[in-house]
């Protein structure tokens, strides 16, 4: 297994990060590779994130794919 993220907090409000995985199959001769970008926006007492993540070779199988999204609000008084 081999991970790397970097995350960058463009402004007191807005973060953004990008992360990327891989997962070495044993048995296998397609890897399991995922990456994902996320975002998160604070202003006041609200927080709008999200994420969109793509996950290729699920489980080691070849066109064995995902794709997700989250969009999240948060509100705090």
């Amino acid at each position: 297994f081999t991970a790397v993220g970097i995350s960058y907090a463009v402004n007191d409000d807005l973060s953004i990060s990008y992360n990327q995985s891989t997962v070495d199959e044993e048995g296998s001769t397609e890897d399991q590779e995922a990456g994902a970008v996320s975002f998160s926006y604070t202003s006041g007492g609200m927080t709008i994130s999200g994420t969109h993540a793509q996950m290729d070779n699920v489980g080691g199988v070849a066109a064995s794919d995902n794709t997700g999204y989250e969009l999240n609000f948060s509100f705090a008084f």
